[in-house]
């Protein structure tokens, strides 16, 4: 009987101790759309909710938006850039410590070395939504939170059971269309037909041969080609070694990007790659690294240079000495007065703004910057010589801009 009671109080104590982590494995999803848009603002604007955020529960009631969706409009809204969006002193390269926000945010983790450097060189290059944007498609947020678990909250997911069917399905076409692809991708390297791809048939880096080969038995299964089927802990530092790998493997004729005669993929799965709508896939619109509504901005075309958002990629690369002409149209509101109004040359009033990034010029004027280099004034010139190589970004020549109003619409071309 004592050995009896003794196997019970063990058993009491191993439930006891078991009973959260079942607990937080079986958590049911909620239904309450208000509860998860609090718990977006908690943990990525690190603040209450407004009256302003019933737009996202409205959005998600009538399953117009995923949770991710929300997540990914709230990570690129003027606020979350204006507040986490920036270069900071004591950083070993620009955006590092950007980076390591959207980390937080969106991934609940601190970025590793390698790849806080890597990320903070695409935003430099291509502006932070680029890397919002891979972290918000990577499998490991996949595989964390899906279309409509919660980032930060504990657990919490969204019930959406119509939206999610639907979601299912165009996921598993995509999934089938990754597969095919890893498929053939296995077949070509097992020169030998045995099964398996040793190193010396593996067509990739000795560090990406180490990121497939999940059980470490120094050769790759078909399996382990899948990425449908990621190992526990897989981040999305390892994915990018799979893009760059798989590109070079399908550029047959290694001339920097996949024709349509090189891909082994369905029609669509090419066309929602092809961002630009050129027929051919370069390395970064293969590796997810170009968006659409960045290749939207391109030389030519109009870019919205939005008043409360610091600085919009023009979608245009210059070099040192190139003429940059500018098409400028648009007012700007630049504070609660609604009398405050500036054009592309500046404000009406013609003051200035002492903490703006040009603060000796008016107060609102469109001004520019080529990388992460000094800002340049625009305004209401015509063309200018590109004092630098590099990017070009739009801004308005404001230090507040919460409280702004409008856009211009601009047109570049560069000659």
């Amino acid at each position: 009987m004592t050995k009896g009671i003794a196997m019970f109080r063990a058993l009491v104590l191993i439930a006891a101790i078991l009973a959260p982590f079942f607990a937080a494995a079986q958590q049911p999803c909620t239904a309450d759309a208000r509860h998860v848009v609090n718990e977006l603002y908690r943990h990525l604007l690190e603040r209450q909710s407004d009256p302003g955020s019933q737009h996202w529960v409205t959005q998600l009631e009538t399953h117009r938006m995923t949770v991710r969706d929300v997540v990914r409009e709230i990570a690129s809204s003027p606020e979350y850039s204006q507040r986490f969006i920036k270069t900071e002193a004591g950083e070993s390269q620009p955006y590092e410590r950007s980076v390591a926000s959207l980390y937080r945010h969106i991934l609940g983790r601190q970025p590793d070395a390698e790849g806080q450097r890597a990320f903070a060189v695409i935003a430099q290059r291509q502006g932070a939504a680029a890397v919002m944007q891979r972290l918000t498609t990577s499998r490991e947020y996949n595989e964390q939170f899906g279309d409509w678990g919660v980032p930060g909250s504990g657990g919490i997911r969204y019930c959406a059971t119509s939206a999610a069917s639907s979601n299912q399905s165009a996921a598993s076409t995509a999934n089938n269309d990754t597969v095919a692809v890893a498929q053939r991708r296995f077949r070509g390297m097992d020169r030998n037909n045995d099964g398996v791809v040793s190193r010396q048939e593996w067509r990739g880096s000795a560090r990406s041969f180490e990121v497939h080969d999940w059980n470490n038995d120094g050769v790759i299964s078909g399996r382990e080609m899948n990425q449908t089927v990621a190992r526990d802990g897989r981040t999305v530092e390892d994915e990018d070694f799979d893009r760059v790998d798989e590109f070079a493997n399908l550029d047959v004729n290694n001339n920097g990007r996949i024709d349509a005669g090189e891909w082994h993929g369905s029609v669509a799965a090419f066309n929602r790659l092809d961002v630009n709508n050129d027929d051919r896939l370069s390395q970064a619109e293969f590796t997810g690294q170009v968006a659409a509504s960045q290749a939207a901005a391109t030389s030519g075309e109009s870019i919205i240079v939005d008043a409360r958002q610091r600085w919009i990629d023009a979608g245009v690369n210059v070099t040192q000495g190139e003429l940059i002409m500018f098409d400028v149209t648009g007012d700007v509101r630049l504070s609660d007065d609604q009398a405050d109004l500036a054009g592309p040359g500046g404000a009406r009033s013609g003051r200035r703004a002492p903490d703006a990034p040009l603060a000796r010029q008016a107060a609102g004027a469109l001004i520019g910057r080529i990388g992460n280099g000094s800002a340049f004034g625009i305004g209401n010139q015509r063309s200018i010589r590109a004092p630098g190589t590099g990017r070009l970004y739009l801004s308005v020549n404001d230090d507040y801009l919460a409280d702004n109003a409008g856009h211009f619409e601009v047109q570049v071309n560069v000659q």
